[in-house]
């Protein structure tokens, strides 16, 4: 059965927010939502091509909307459309005012607020998944939106200036700002996932399971140990398994389409 996408843009935001909304039917009424961060030099179409596509059926399969957004420098928010994300990117990533870091929290808010005010979500049935750099968004995203009922980190980005593309900024103040394992605090007792792939030279598992132990003592204190969980993928490296999509849709049906009433965390 096929995809039933449609083109989104949030237009009260610069640059506009441009995403591909999938929903589980042709009914037009409010259902929980994922909202999908693509990776480095990806885009909104990401989760929709190729070995990808299986992650989006399963979604749907779900009765879950997918929503897939375009990050700040990437897809149709590139300030030049003729150059790759990456080179985009390097342009603003320690920019005072345009970097891409402050217009995610920004780009955060944009979105859930249309979600909810668009009904095409319920307030208390959202939820963020991300890949990669994506990964790492959808770890802000938890950071910042109260609203979210639990979060998926899939390979996710937990030290900028490992990658390659970011060496040399280790003592910018601004990437220090936001390295995840600086500025990810007080997520619990939100679920949380994190799963990494055990040959990943790309996103290194090293710094997601630090990541993870700096958490644990926080979900310990809120009595949510169970909230927050890491698993690694043995033998895989940094692309798109099958089991990423097994641990999503488990993740999704235990605390996403729980039965409870209103937000489960205030």
């Amino acid at each position: 059965m096929p995809l039933n996408i449609f083109p989104v843009t949030i237009k009260d935001i610069t640059p506009a927010i441009h995403g591909l909304l999938s929903r589980p039917g042709h009914e037009i009424r409010t259902t929980p939502t994922l909202v999908y961060f693509h990776g480095l030099n990806g885009s909104r179409n990401q989760i929709f091509q190729d070995r990808y596509l299986e992650f989006a059926e399963a979604i749907r399969d779900l009765g879950v909307n997918l929503f897939s957004v375009d990050l700040r420098g990437h897809g149709e928010r590139r300030e030049n459309k003729e150059r790759p994300a990456i080179e985009n990117l390097m342009k603003i990533i320690t920019h005072k005012e345009k970097n891409p870091f402050y217009g995610a929290m920004e780009d955060i808010k944009k979105i859930f607020d249309f979600l909810v005010d668009r009904k095409i979500a319920h307030p208390a049935k959202m939820a963020v998944a991300g890949l990669a750099w994506g990964g790492m968004h959808a770890l802000y995203a938890l950071r910042q939106e109260r609203r979210l009922r639990c979060c998926i980190a899939l390979l996710p980005v937990c030290k900028i200036t490992s990658l390659v593309e970011f060496k040399g900024l280790e003592k910018h103040p601004l990437i220090q700002q936001f390295e995840p394992l600086n500025f990810l605090e007080k997520l619990a007792p939100k679920p949380l996932l994190i799963v990494t792939g055990e040959k990943d030279t790309r996103a290194d598992p090293h710094f997601a399971a630090q990541l993870y132990e700096k958490l644990h003592p926080e979900y310990a204190v809120a009595e949510a140990e169970e909230n927050l969980a890491y698993a690694m993928m043995l033998g895989a490296g940094h692309a798109y398994d099958s089991r990423l999509t097994q641990w999503t849709v488990e993740w999704l049906e235990k605390y996403l389409l729980a039965e409870e009433k209103g937000p489960m965390f205030e």
